[in-house]
């Protein structure tokens, strides 16, 4: 209950529990005019709503460590403490990718927090110094899926197998370990013997006025496992219906970038857009008559929460979590077969009943799965639960 603060453990009485989340690219979300060096995606979109809303909750002091912007950061952002490292630079974060060499400026950042619980999303080098900082300080550490390929043994592949060795170990260190999805659970169990917790995406309940469907929506980064161009593609088959693309560049893409715009450029029907700020995509989504995924993996995209927050179907050629598509009557997926996606798109945009169902469909999903306000409490009391246990 808010006003009651619950025991850390003997030694700390009632303080609130230090709640450090480490989320190199976030600080955007909280301030939209300070772009990050990199675009962030759906785990830093996660991690914001969860730290903010931890925030107003007494029992926990939280703190976010992020990178820092050009111009700077300011100390709180929305109840959340602000602690910046400078950029990693281009030639260390590629030394990282093929040789796990710990992040002095992470882990005296980690330091600064002086944190009982730190929590890092996403499977990568950071997350074996999270791990390390967690373990030499006696603190506790919980990690958090964001791709099917973070259950897997795929960062192991490759130039990549020392900094995936790294990383594994990282999570084979993990007070807890959270999974998107049923099939990313089975994938920690089969691949890694962990046994993890399903957390759902979560989004806080959309409120307010429906609008005008008017296009088809796409929302990625520039990256060649998003397979943009299959949406263009898409869009070509049907030259009287409108096509909004969101895609950013992303560093080390370029030529897919300038392919894509050359190609949207061809297509009167597309309307391209290289950045638009988080909270404006909202509004994208409302107006969307559908929203299509063309990737070949992710994790839980948060991209079908926003869309089921507004009712909108989903149209996938490949990623299906679950089954949740068909199962929940939310949309569809292709399972790889760029014809069938364009049927299925078809029947969706030609079909005023079926459409109408899978809207609704959408709106009851999401309030029984992905609301914020609803899922919130058990993940706190996942958090205490972690700061009482005794660090390893």
């Amino acid at each position: 209950m808010k006003g009651q603060k619950r025991p850390l453990n003997e030694q700390a009485g009632s303080r609130p529990i230090r709640l450090s989340i480490v989320n190199p690219f976030g600080y955007e979300l909280f301030d939209p005019d300070a772009r990050a060096s990199k675009v962030f995606g759906g785990a830093e979109v996660q991690l914001y709503y969860l730290a903010t809303a931890l925030a107003a909750d007494d029992t926990f002091d939280v703190s976010m460590i992020v990178e820092r912007p050009p111009g700077g950061i300011t100390p709180i952002r929305e109840g959340v403490r602000m602690l910046g490292v400078a950029p990693t630079g281009r030639h260390f974060a590629r030394l990282r990718d093929r040789i796990p060499v710990p992040s002095l400026a992470y882990l005296a950042a980690m330091r600064r927090a002086d944190a009982d619980v730190y929590l890092q999303r996403g499977g990568a080098v950071l997350t074996g110094d999270v791990a390390t900082h967690c373990r030499l300080a006696g603190r506790r550490f919980v990690f958090m899926a964001a791709h099917d390929w973070d259950c897997d043994r795929r960062h192991q592949q490759g130039q990549q197998y020392l900094a995936g060795a790294y990383y594994t170990a990282g999570l084979h260190s993990a007070h807890r370990v959270f999974a998107q999805s049923n099939y990313q659970q089975a994938q920690l169990l089969r691949h890694h013997h962990i046994e993890s917790t399903v957390q759902r995406t979560v989004y806080p309940a959309y409120a307010g006025a429906e609008a005008r469907r008017e296009h088809v929506l796409w929302v990625g980064r520039c990256v060649d496992w998003k397979r943009p161009l299959v949406f263009l593609d898409l869009a070509a088959t049907r030259p009287g219906t409108t096509f909004v693309m969101v895609c950013s560049a992303y560093e080390g893409t370029g030529a897919l970038y300038e392919r894509l715009v050359n190609r949207a450029a061809e297509l009167p029907n597309v309307r391209f857009l290289d950045f638009v700020p988080f909270a404006s995509t909202d509004d994208l989504f409302r107006r969307a008559i559908a929203f299509v995924n063309t990737s070949t993996a992710e994790g839980f995209p948060n991209t079908f929460v926003q869309a089921t927050r507004r009712g909108t179907p989903v149209m996938s050629l490949d990623v299906n979590p679950d089954g949740v598509l068909e199962q929940a009557e939310i949309g569809a997926c292709a399972n790889g077969d760029t014809d069938l996606l364009a049927k299925q798109a078809g029947d969706l945009l030609s079909c005023p009943e079926l459409w109408n169902r899978k809207s609704a469909n959408c709106y009851r999903y999401f309030h029984r799965e992905h609301d914020l306000a609803e899922k919130l409490p058990a993940f706190a009391d996942a958090l205490r639960a972690v700061a009482a246990r005794a660090p390893r």
